[in-house]
């Protein structure tokens, strides 16, 4: 039976390339496909985490050595050197491995962003040259989490930005399906780093699951999750270091049958004005908590963030170590909301229930609320 000419988009994290034993399960699950006669498309991030020396923070460090106050342009360039050196090195990989391979970076890829330097938005793709490629019987290796404005300039996508690019691409390409790889089975009801008793959903809906990234889950983010929407591309999340099933995130709508997540946001910034912050808006990444008080990631874009609400909005009070939880249901709450006398419990959409706290205390207030809801 012939197979389709559907291509499988495939994105492998960080921690599924960082060393010879990870890269091997990467390419054990790609020779699968390929071994089917199936057309692929990879999509990298940049080899291992902070530390690690081909890591997008190891490689910012470089410059926050020097001073914190980096040009963006510079920034965005050097942040998209690690995904650069990965394509080029895990398409070498593969043809060595007997599975022929091109590379691209995001302007060989065709994917447009607009000029928002950090967390650029992708504003159309041009993927002949993949589609070249893959005519050609080649595997395309693509470098995640980047593309270039209409001057050529390389921009980067944000946080999660190498699942946005796989999902964007696989969209474009009118691909099958995408997998996204990591070292975890799936998507867990709850953080299993944080709650031993967590566990994995076989499938969760697109809303649920955009939801869940929109509260803070690291597994896949909304970008990624939006990008699918139109072209209702299934995603499917997966462990690189096993032959788990992972976790569908359908289209279908909710079923009747109640399914609860905890999602939470780390490392926050909680940022207090006199005046009430409407104007604060057009700053990338807030978190609202009401009139006079957001938060932001405690990241390596804060001070820039910070300089811009102050010109808008004059003096403000800044305290860290702050984390929110969200219990996420696929349907209204249908449970009365815990009291926790150390949170505080924050204004939500119906289906969610969200708590503002410090972060010490944020393990013990996961494994409660994991016992009561899920």
């Amino acid at each position: 039976m012939a197979k389709s000419m559907a291509p499988i988009v495939m994105k492998f994290g960080g921690t599924s390339l960082r060393d010879e034993d990870s890269r091997a399960h990467a390419l054990k699950h790609i020779k699968n496909y390929s071994d089917a006669g199936e057309r692929i498309v990879v999509v990298v991030s940049a080899m291992g985490r902070k530390g690690e020396p081909y890591a997008t923070d190891t490689l910012v460090a470089l410059l926050k050595d020097v001073g914190h106050n980096i040009n963006p342009r510079e920034l965005d360039l050097v942040m998209s050197v690690g995904e650069t050196l990965s394509s080029a090195f895990f398409s070498h990989l593969l043809s060595h491995n007997g599975m022929p391979a091109a590379c691209f970076n995001g302007r060989q890829s065709g994917i447009l962003t607009d000029d928002n330097a950090g967390n650029a938005e992708i504003l159309e793709i041009n993927p002949s040259r993949i589609v070249e490629a893959l005519d050609e019987g080649k595997i395309a290796v693509v470098a995640g989490f980047q593309g270039v404005n209409e001057r050529g300039d390389i921009r980067t996508l944000g946080r999660g930005g190498s699942d946005t690019s796989a999902v964007a691409l696989a969209s474009a390409l009118g691909a099958e399906k995408v997998e996204i790889f990591s070292d975890v089975d799936g998507i867990a009801n709850c953080d299993p780093r944080q709650v031993e008793a967590s566990s994995y959903l076989e499938l969760i809906s697109v809303d649920q699951m955009l939801d869940m990234a929109d509260e803070g889950s690291r597994v896949i983010h909304p970008r990624a999750i939006k990008a699918s929407l139109k072209t209702k591309t299934p995603i499917v999340a997966k462990n690189n270091f096993t032959d788990s099933l992972g976790t569908l995130i359908h289209h279908n709508k909710s079923s009747d049958e109640e399914v609860v997540a905890i999602a939470h946001r780390e490392s926050m910034v909680l940022i207090e004005f006199a005046l009430e912050h409407k104007a604060a808006s057009h700053v990338d990444g807030i978190v609202n908590i009401d009139s006079k008080r957001l938060l932001l990631n405690d990241d390596v874009y804060l001070s820039d963030k910070l300089e811009q609400l102050e010109e808008t909005l004059g003096f403000y009070k800044l305290s860290r170590h702050w984390t929110t939880i969200s219990v996420v249901f696929n349907n209204k709450v249908s449970k009365k909301p815990a009291g926790l006398d150390y949170a505080e419990l924050l204004d939500s959409p119906n289906n969610i229930i969200r708590y503002l706290l410090k972060e010490s205390r944020a393990r013990e207030t996961l494994k409660f609320l994991h016992g009561r809801y899920t």
